[in-house]
């Protein structure tokens, strides 16, 4: 066997991880990566779409989903500019990924200023800086055999502990120079390097979470986005009916219950259900499983909701740095979630009285009855332009319960958040790292060249459908068949809410988004009543190429009277409660 160049090696590298997609734009030295490919079809899938941006939110996406790194490669400067997007979502979002670069540098010219340049010389930008403040781990690879060591400590580094986005930067002529065989350092195989075992606490911090959670009067679950990343949801679910609390979830925890089911109260948060935010705030013990209990999704940290003077407070997450960060937690359990949940499940069990769980029960499903759980008399409204929150109650009752919902940034996502409620866990995805507009655009088209079969939704807003509506030509060439909700009210409506409903820099001249759709080879239909949402969208479910429904919402809906929590104004204005 003759030896093979450096690219070769890494696509290797990456067949052995369980990679099976791709996504990025080749170009400078990357285009070796590319040639690679080529001869390796059969068993990874190079998606190509029309921008970085686009390929490095589809390869979170691809984390997000499937637990392992989404790749996202391309020349140099275009990943550390538009294609960062996707990597700082990735970062703060704890999603997996590797970035696969390229200096651009030149060779021996590198000194001079050659144009695209990050190499970060005089002349030059320092590409590896950039990546450095965004992601777990960035190598720079100067030789053939460092090329290839760094993408296998790239694919290590995302995934173990707290997963999140790394980046691998080759100098020119590193990916098609051979790789030595029988040299040391051995490359050993990628596998053997990524067997590591799932981190869980020590005996002594489980018993002393136990016997917390057994002294409680009025628990509460807080369920993060560490639920989803650890897949975690038979074992929230089965503690949520073991202790009979209610759970409560975070903006990026969204979806880790379903809310269907009878211990799950809803989203808490500024823009949360006030039903959550007051059960937590009632609670004497709180168990946080992997969330960081960021401002947004505890009011700002207001003590009518959060309390460690007079709540337990019980914090289960893979970072140590993020227990006890923003509120003193008595027990902090470092490990993962789903592991560490099994753990406690086992002490649990049989201790409990089961009177105890059957009222607290009963009084949860007494209380979502009395408060009228996702129930809102706009989510009936007749109103032309369309309410958002009737939008949202359509979208609910005609989408499967098997499919992916993906929402975007904005305030699309708040309509979402606050009025939609999950059937299902795990299919429910945002925003909430970064959270970037029109993310959701990439995201839905991902999850749909993942798993075909399934059906997947994009909401997103007139602004988010217009920076990356080129993904219809990306899902039309990979027939590939995501349905797009666009709520349109021809505005950057939470920007304009924020500045007073003030029109300059907000609003834009109404735009035909169904018939760019249409030239884009999509099936696309216009809605202006809201009795034609549904057959709208379930004629858009039947179609075998992309969907676009594009709905005239009223601009003058106000998101923050429909949903902004009493609590976080106070908070936010620096108001402490006597």
């Amino acid at each position: 066997m003759s030896e093979q160049v450096a690219a070769e090696r890494i696509v290797d590298c990456l067949i052995e991880a369980g990679t099976e997609h791709f996504f990025g734009l080749p170009g400078g030295a990357t285009m070796d990566i590319y040639r690679a490919l080529h001869d390796r079809q059969d068993k990874i899938q190079a998606i190509v779409p029309r921008d970085e941006q686009t390929a490095s939110c589809m390869a979170d996406m691809y984390g997000k989903l499937t637990g392992k790194p989404g790749v996202f490669a391309g020349q140099g400067g275009f990943t550390g500019s538009t294609g960062m997007f996707g990597v700082i979502e990735a970062f703060l979002a704890s999603s997996p990924m590797v970035v696969l670069t390229e200096l651009s540098d030149h060779n021996e010219f590198v000194m001079h200023g050659p144009i695209q340049s990050g190499a970060g010389h005089y002349g030059s930008f320092d590409l590896a800086g950039i990546f450095r403040s965004s992601t777990k781990y960035t190598a720079v690879a100067h030789t053939a055999r460092e090329a290839v060591m760094s993408v296998q400590l790239a694919l290590k580094h995302a995934t173990t502990g707290r997963p999140g986005p790394t980046a691998c930067l080759f100098r020119a002529n590193t990916l098609r120079d051979p790789v030595a065989e029988n040299a040391l350092p051995e490359i050993h195989d990628t596998n053997r390097l990524l067997n590591t075992s799932l981190s869980v606490p020590p005996t002594a911090a489980i018993n002393a979470a136990l016997e917390v959670l057994l002294a409680a009067k009025a628990p509460v679950i807080v369920a993060g986005n560490g639920v989803r990343i650890s897949k975690a949801f038979e074992s929230l679910a089965a503690m949520a009916d073991l202790l009979g609390a209610p759970v409560v979830t975070t903006v990026l925890g969204k979806g880790a219950i379903a809310e269907i089911h009878d211990m799950a109260a809803g989203p808490m948060g500024y823009t949360g259900l006030p039903l959550a935010n007051e059960i937590v705030g009632m609670a004497d013990t709180v168990l946080v499983v992997g969330s960081r209990l960021k401002p947004q999704d505890t009011c700002f940290e207001h003590p009518d909701m959060f309390d460690p003077n007079r709540q337990r407070i019980v914090q289960i997450d893979i970072e140590a740095r993020n227990a006890s960060w923003t509120i003193p937690a008595e027990v902090a359990l470092v490990g993962d979630a789903n592991e560490t949940l099994t753990l406690m499940l086992s002490g649990l069990d049989g201790r409990l009285d089961a009177s105890t769980i059957a009222a607290r029960r009963k009084a949860l499903v007494d209380l979502k009855a009395a408060r009228k759980f996702f129930a809102d008399p706009m989510l009936a409204s007749a109103n032309m332009p369309i309410a958002p929150q009737r939008l949202v109650a359509e979208i609910h009752a005609a989408v499967p319960t098997e499919a992916i919902v993906c929402t975007d940034a904005g305030s699309n996502r708040h309509w979402m958040n606050h009025f939609f409620q999950t059937r299902r866990p795990n299919s429910y995805f945002g925003s909430g790292g970064l959270g970037g507009v029109s993310w959701s655009l990439p995201a839905t088209l991902c999850a749909k060249i993942l798993d075909p079969a399934r059906p997947a939704i994009g909401i997103c807003s007139d602004g988010g459908f217009a920076m990356q509506m080129h993904v219809l030509l990306t899902a039309a060439q990979y027939d590939a068949n995501p349905v797009y909700v666009v709520m349109n009210n021809s505005r950057l409506g939470m920007t304009a809410e924020g500045m007073g409903n003030q029109s300059h820099g907000n609003d834009f001249p109404d735009t035909d988004y169904a018939g760019i759709a249409r030239a884009c080879g999509a099936w696309a239909e216009r809605v202006e009543s809201p009795d034609d949402i549904a057959a709208a969208i379930h004629a858009g479910l039947a179609q075998d190429k992309p969907a676009v429904i594009d709905v005239i919402i009223d601009k003058s809906e106000s998101m923050r009277q429909a949903m902004y929590s009493p609590l976080a104004v106070e908070a936010a204005r620096g108001i402490r409660p006597d």
